[in-house]
């Protein structure tokens, strides 16, 4: 790009990974404790119900307390359908009742959520429009949950096609920080179906990964992280305190602190 100036400073990448992304919490919590401030967020599933509450104005410790003490039906059920095994119905009610925000227009950070057209095959990137339906849709594991039908196409889970969304504002920002939360790590037993559900799909989204990596400026993956469920609802403040103290490490990094103007 050339050097025109670019409409947004610094731009926040939120990859997605399931429960993981409770450490996309600890990551603004270093955020906020260092006066960072995204002028812009882009989401895929975990990513894009992280950047919705980031993006109305809630704190990393609201974000705590939507789900602390909360179980998986609180937020899915279990259905009869041909196209997935649960809805995310309640996701849906508690969310609109937690951010207020009706549509994209009304957030206070402007926020890009991505989710996958399985009627066209493409990624889709959303930033206007109703908000909830299409952060759903972003979140929509293919099978586990029923696709979210928006203007006659059935959207899924972002991360079939991008799980970790830079290039949807890379051109936008002079600085972009990504926050990835979805390392595969070696596994010696494969302990259940849903594990092996899991590693699959893991696997699958892996290879659209590394070109977003590398555009990014800065980047965050938390340690230790792969040892947390993609469904884990009973470890939401130690899987926050994983992003948080490797967001510490890495905005203590002297290009980082230059980059950034931390003093």
């Amino acid at each position: 790009m050339n050097q025109e100036k670019r409409p947004f400073h610094i731009g926040l990448a939120l990859s997605g990974g399931g429960a993981r992304g409770f450490a996309h919490l600890g990551v603004f919590k270093a955020m906020q404790e260092l006066g960072i401030k995204p002028d812009i967020i882009s989401g895929t599933s975990a990513g894009a119900i992280a950047g919705v509450m980031f993006a109305s104005g809630h704190t990393a410790e609201e974000g705590v307390d939507f789900f602390k003490g909360k179980k998986l039906l609180d937020f899915a059920r279990p259905l009869v359908s041909k196209t997935g095994i649960m809805n995310m119905n309640g996701m849906g009610k508690r969310l609109s009742e937690f951010i207020q925000a009706k549509t994209f227009e009304d957030l206070q950070i402007p926020l890009v959520v991505t989710a996958t057209n399985m009627n066209l095959g493409i990624p889709t990137h959303f930033n206007s429009g109703e908000l909830v339906p299409r952060v759903l849709a972003s979140c929509s594991i293919p099978i586990v949950f029923v696709p979210v039908n928006i203007d006659n196409h059935q959207y899924s889970d972002g991360g079939v096609f991008m799980n970790f969304p830079v290039r949807p504002i890379r051109d936008l920002c002079d600085i972009v920080i990504g926050v990835h939360i979805d390392p595969l790590e070696p596994s010696n037993h494969i302990k259940s179906i849903v594990h092996l559900a899991e590693r699959s799909f893991h696997m699958g989204i892996l290879s659209n990964m590394s070109i977003d990596t590398q555009l990014c400026d800065i980047v965050i993956v938390p340690r230790h992280i792969s040892r947390f469920s993609m469904f884990d609802l009973n470890n939401v403040e130690d899987i926050m305190e994983e992003g948080y103290k490797q967001a510490k490490i890495v905005f203590d990094r002297p290009r980082v602190k230059k980059k950034l103007k931390i003093n």
